[in-house]
Parts: C-alpha cells; sequence; structure tokens
C-alpha cells in the first residue's frame, strides 16, 4: 500500500494478458461478436439458391432444356417466345433446346427435373399454379371470360434460377 489506489482483479493491468472475470468474459464475446458478421455474410454466398441446382448446370452445360406447351401460343406469340429464349440464353450463355407437347406431359417432365423452363399457355385457375412457379407472363389473350397468360413455367424451390427468368421477363415488358 505505497500510496496506489486498491485495484480488483477486473481492472488490474494484465501486462499482455487478458483480463479475467467479467471483463475478460465480456472481452471475449465481443471479439465473437465482431466475426459474427463475416460468418453470416460467407453463409449467405449462394443465397438465393437453387435445391436442385438448375441454374449452375444450365451454365455449366450451356443448355437450356425447354418445353413448348403445343398449342395456339406457338403461333400466336412465337416472336414473344423467341425474343424470351434470347433473352435468357444471353443472360445464362446457354442454348435452348426445345421440346414440344401437350401440357399435362410437359408439366410432369418440368416436375421431375426433365426440363428446365416449360414455356406455354396457362390460366391463372390452373391446378398446377400450385405446384409450379409461374413466372411473369410475356403475353395474354383471352378465351371467353377467361383470361390465359403466356407464361414461363419453372420448379418450385430454383430460386436463382426464377429471379433470372423474372427478370428475362420484366426485360421483355417493354417490347
Amino acid at each position: 500500500m505505497n500510496g496506489e489506489p486498491i485495484r480488483s482483479s477486473a481492472t488490474r493491468p494484465s501486462h499482455g494478458k487478458e483480463p479475467t472475470g467479467r471483463v475478460g468474459r465480456c472481452v471475449c464475446a465481443m471479439k465473437y461478436l465482431l466475426c459474427l458478421p463475416v460468418l453470416m455474410l460467407a453463409a449467405c454466398q449462394n443465397y438465393p439458391r437453387d435445391t436442385a441446382g438448375t441454374l449452375d448446370r444450365v451454365r455449366a452445360d450451356h443448355v437450356v432444356r425447354v418445353g413448348l406447351i403445343a398449342g395456339e401460343a406457338e403461333a400466336r406469340d412465337s416472336a414473344k417466345i423467341a425474343a424470351y429464349l434470347d433473352r435468357v440464353s444471353k443472360a445464362t450463355g446457354a442454348r435452348p433446346v426445345v421440346t414440344r407437347g401437350a401440357a399435362e406431359p410437359m408439366l410432369l417432365k418440368l416436375d421431375q427435373g426433365a426440363l428446365d423452363l416449360l414455356i406455354g399457355d396457362m390460366s391463372e385457375s390452373s391446378p398446377w399454379a400450385a405446384d409450379v412457379m409461374v413466372i411473369e407472363p410475356i403475353g395474354e389473350t383471352m378465351i371467353g371470360r377467361e383470361r390465359v397468360l403466356l407464361s414461363p413455367i419453372a420448379r418450385n424451390g430454383e430460386n436463382r434460377w426464377i429471379m433470372l427468368l423474372e427478370r428475362a421477363a420484366r426485360d421483355g415488358a417493354g417490347a
């Protein structure tokens, strides 16, 4: 007791050692908290992601497997379909390989992963609308009182792929 104030172990200088006690735990916790944002950013690197890796596969294989629902839209909106596929092709670096067929078998192929994208007329009341992702329409028509949309359609859960398809639809909306 040479005139120097008495210090508790929590405030005593550590001479190069980590503080102990409550202060030590707080310092340690703050170090971990400072690392948390870096870890969170690293975890979000591939967010949103595709559950089946559609976008990565399309870019790696340079092929988009497209189903075209056979019907009136093929003739009526062939220019819109071609322009949309061109925008998707430019965004992915992949060429579209188109298969034509009836709606039900094509929707099943999409659901099973045999197609990456399906384009065709779909009514807003279609029972398939709950099982697939109907992208923003690239055209529309009326059949009686029912509004029928010419829409790109993708598998649910392929979020990065869906974002790309939506962007391609929006980019052509003014065309």
